[in-house]
């Protein structure tokens, strides 16, 4: 294997070690789930162990939730690159979608522009407010976005690395068209490093579950604070307002808070912070400098070897042609390694993360057709 994907930041063998998952499979699948740490496993279990325990009622566990809650959201924009109170506590990167899309005040003749890479939980939400509002959507190649602006188009809506093949918006360029940027970062956040403020976007919305290795129903949305007065709360409860004894009243809480997904879960709340922390400590630019290099490498073995990869960025993403996807998932799983395909694409794509090793890799190189 080439020396260049080596990287002697931390110890690869011993963040490895925290992957229960890894000692049985080549997994390579974060980009729809992330695999789970020990320290994630250890905290669940406390926190059922305390709930059967004591109960959940009470202001000592009220307390506890919402602390839990602020560590979280704390957690959240460590990673982001913001302030706290930038940070909404969602269930997923398609909930922050339909929190800005449905909050946004849309009117017949408007228009969202996308791309013809996007994940259905994007478009989902899009489809559903062209259905609503009568505004226009429209659809161009993912690279073409910035030139494509047109004098009535509202909101531009894509991912920051695409799902299909790890391709990287041009952000800068989106950001300087003026019109608001809303990033799917489903296959970012955690994944390559992320400055919200530097990036200029206006709403970033993310997974838990996939690179930052937290349960399913966990996820964050930061709103750049010039655009918060932009969003009504799409679906108000007792985070949103600021006295949850005076809801009536409807005086939103402060921050972007006021955007959060229902209760705090205590139960994902441990997970999501535990996983967060796990990666926190092995260090931040190490866990993205590593899964970029292994990835890149992988790539670049792969398209020796005569296989179609697609074109990709500084990702952690690699997707090659098959032509069936499908019964070379399975082929692969029947091996021992976890993949997906990208069925409308005709693709395979291993999601390469810092916790890979360079063997699992080599022998992913041998075995893909």
């Amino acid at each position: 294997m080439r020396e260049s994907i080596a990287t002697d930041l931390t110890d690869p063998a011993g963040f490895r070690a925290q992957f229960p998952v890894l000692e049985r499979l080549a997994y390579l699948n974060a980009g729809t789930e992330g695999p789970v740490p020990r320290q994630a496993v250890e905290a669940v279990r406390a926190r059922v162990d305390y709930e059967a325990s004591n109960g959940r009622c009470g202001r000592p566990y009220f307390e506890g939730v919402m602390e839990l809650a602020g560590c979280a959201r704390a957690a959240y924009a460590e990673v982001l690159g913001c302030e706290p109170h930038e940070v909404a506590l969602t269930g997923s990167t398609t909930d922050g979608v339909n929190t800005v899309i449905a909050g946004l005040d849309l009117r017949a003749g408007d228009e969202i522009l996308t791309s013809d890479e996007e994940h259905p939980g994007l478009l989902a939400p899009v489809g559903r407010a062209v259905r609503r509002h009568g505004i226009s959507v429209r659809v161009v190649p993912y690279a073409e976005l910035p030139g494509e602006i047109r004098p009535h188009t509202r909101l531009i809506a894509c991912s920051h690395v695409s799902w299909v093949g790890g391709k990287v918006a041009d952000v800068p360029a989106l950001v300087a068209t003026g019109v608001p940027v809303l990033l799917d970062a489903a296959q970012a956040l955690g994944a390559v490093p992320v400055d919200v403020r530097a990036l200029g976007c206006a709403f970033y919305a993310a997974s838990g579950q996939k690179w930052l290795c937290g349960p399913e129903g966990s996820g964050c949305l930061y709103v750049a604070p010039e655009h918060l007065d932009e969003l009504l709360v799409p679906w108000p409860g007792y985070s949103s307002v600021a006295d949850p004894q005076q809801a009536l009243e409807f005086e939103p809480a402060e921050g972007v808070k006021r955007l959060d997904h229902g209760f705090p879960s205590a139960m994902r709340g441990s997970w999501a912070l535990a996983s967060l922390e796990a990666l926190a400590a092995a260090g931040w630019a190490w866990v993205h400098d590593r899964a970029a290099s292994l990835a890149g490498w992988f790539a670049g073995a792969l398209a020796e070897r005569g296989l179609e990869v697609q074109p990709r960025g500084r990702s952690t993403l690699v997707s090659w042609k098959v032509a069936d996807a499908a019964a070379e998932v399975e082929r692969l799983a029947g091996e021992g390694i976890v993949v997906r395909s990208i069925p409308a694409f005709d693709l395979v794509r291993a999601s390469v993360g810092a916790w890979s090793s360079e063997a699992e890799l080599e022998r992913l190189v041998r075995l893909a057709g």
